[in-house]
């Protein structure tokens, strides 16, 4: 069994790239299951096998205890632990070969608590993976380019499972913005030439690129659904060498 656990920041797109990809595969006439670990969610634009806000609710828990969001949220994954176990015996039940699995929305209550990492470690089986879900708007940008790296560098250690870097909403960047986003990954020096920063915090930056953080985007588009075969293949890269384990029927 292979999972895959989106993660990213609020507004990234990782519900949509979910649902996305995982009707880019079923259309392919591969097995895919979806778990959804929100339990904040009020709306998915997929429909769930498993659904974490069966049994636990951030906004239940909100009324029940009195917390404000924040509060709820933390309160309402640290629950999400307790049920570890159950969803992975519905994963095996349901028997998908592959699971694309969705994370809460706020990335920091989820990926630097601990019951996060617990949670990716439990859910985890003989291959998994994280797929860091950026948003292509923001990390056009110099600072949000270098920011960015640096959160996903972050979650990598955090996980300590493989990652691919996918920046959705590709869309809506323009080619000019692409091949900046491109060089930046490939070639650090030309980010560092560029940003204005403190010369201590461009040898930060310069040490994350030499720990590889600066990895190679893979550009899609939830939306139009470009890319989705390039982050399919991916996938297979890391799971099978790329040989595909599931073939079109």
């Amino acid at each position: 069994m292979y999972t895959v656990f989106f993660i990213g920041t609020a507004g990234s797109g990782k519900s949509t790239l979910v649902a996305a990809l995982s009707t880019w595969m079923e259309e392919q006439g591969f097995d895919v299951g979806v778990v959804n670990l929100d339990p904040a969610a009020e709306y998915l634009p997929y429909v769930p096998d498993i659904d974490i806000r069966d049994r636990v609710s951030a906004r239940k828990v909100m009324k029940q205890y009195k917390l404000g969001p924040n509060a709820s949220i933390i309160a309402a994954v640290d629950m999400v632990v307790t049920e570890a176990e159950r969803i992975k015996e519905e994963m095996e039940v349901v028997g998908a070969p592959i699971y694309l699995i969705d994370t809460p929305g706020q990335m920091e209550l989820f990926a630097f608590r601990q019951s996060g990492a617990y949670l990716v470690q439990k859910l985890s089986d003989t291959h998994s993976l994280v797929v860091y879900v950026a948003d292509a708007v923001y990390i056009q940008t110099i600072d949000g380019f270098a920011t960015t790296m640096l959160l996903a560098l972050s979650s990598r250690i955090r996980f300590k499972k493989p990652q691919i870097l996918a920046v959705n909403k590709a869309d809506l960047l323009t080619e000019e913005a692409v091949v900046n986003i491109t060089n930046w990954s490939e070639d650090p020096e030309t980010l560092l030439e560029s940003i204005d920063l403190p010369s201590y915090e461009k040898e930060i930056l310069r040490s994350v690129a030499n720990m590889g953080g600066f990895v190679e985007p893979i550009f899609v588009s939830a939306k139009t659904g470009d890319g989705l075969d390039k982050l399919y293949y991916q996938l297979q890269i890391h799971y099978t060498g790329g040989e595909d384990a599931q073939l079109p029927p």
